[in-house]
């Protein structure tokens, strides 16, 4: 399999492109001035001492680009590996045990699921005043795995009438054990889809809370939807927030770069893992 990814040039077109942001997102912010910092000259244009400008409140852009880059990616890894987590222990020990324990875990995820999450999200992010990244990303996971959980299900209701997997269980071996040992390993694949897939969407979830001002705090951390949001929202000294693009075209870029990428990552993962579209 690993051969086959290597192969696809989807799948290395994306991977250097998720690394490239990656290297800006951890070496960049030990390199660039404080991002909080307010004693340089505000609303400065693009210019070899300020690569992309500063804002109204005198930070310097490109700082805060690469710290929100890092806040960014670890409210997706965060996101993407609670909720891959939760539509594991959901949608697998479930679905294998049948009974009044697949009935359950499917009754919690059709609850969740049917909630309005962005709604959701926005509520419970106002509710609590004091938004950190982790909670932040806590709440993302505890809101986005439901359709994960659905397509692990399946995937493990088709597994467990394998012969393997009846091997193991006439052998006496626990059901715990079975899943942990036999359904999941003959997962892992379609499991770090959902996590891609997951991840991306956590990042999308951050952006949007931060674009209408329930993302994490903006004057503690950066990240790319609070830069939107803090160049929209506050632009003292200028006649409009778009006389600005320097603030907030940057991180919107960025985003969408990204998310993209991380969907070209999936789709060249989904040609090599998906036994018919490896046969075309």
């Amino acid at each position: 399999m690993l051969e086959l990814l290597l192969r696809s040039r989807k799948f290395i077109g994306g991977l250097a492109v998720v690394v490239t942001i990656i290297m800006f997102g951890i070496i960049g912010p030990m390199v660039t001035r404080n991002p909080q910092a307010t004693d340089l000259p505000r609303n400065q244009p693009p210019s070899w001492e300020y690569p992309l400008g500063t804002t109204s409140f005198g930070e310097d852009v490109f700082a805060q680009l690469c710290t929100g880059i890092r806040n960014s990616l670890f409210v997706g890894l965060l996101g993407g590996g609670l909720g891959t987590l939760f539509a594991v222990l959901f949608g697998a020990l479930g679905s294998y045990k049948g009974g009044w324990a697949d009935e359950a875990s499917n009754f919690v995820t059709n609850v969740i699921m049917v909630f309005p999450v962005l709604p959701l999200l926005l509520f419970l992010a106002y509710v609590l005043q004091q938004r950190s990244l982790f909670l932040v990303g806590l709440l993302i996971a505890l809101t986005g795995w439901p359709w994960a959980a659905r397509c692990v299900r399946s995937q493990v209701l088709s597994l467990k009438e394998r012969e393997f997997v009846n091997l193991a269980r006439i052998s006496g071996m626990k059901d715990r054990t079975t899943v942990i040992t036999e359904v999941l390993p003959n997962m892992l694949a379609y499991i770090l889809m959902v996590f891609v897939l997951l991840a991306g969407g956590a990042i999308i979830a951050e952006a949007g809370m931060s674009a209408v001002g329930v993302g994490p705090d903006r004057f503690q951390c950066a990240t790319l939807g609070n830069m939107i949001f803090s160049a929209i929202q506050y632009h003292p000294g200028v006649p409009h927030w778009s006389y600005i693009w320097w603030w907030f075209i940057p991180p919107g870029l960025v985003l969408t770069m990204l998310l993209s990428v991380i969907f070209v990552l999936h789709a060249g993962m989904d040609e090599v893992f998906n036994p018919r579209l490896r046969r075309v």
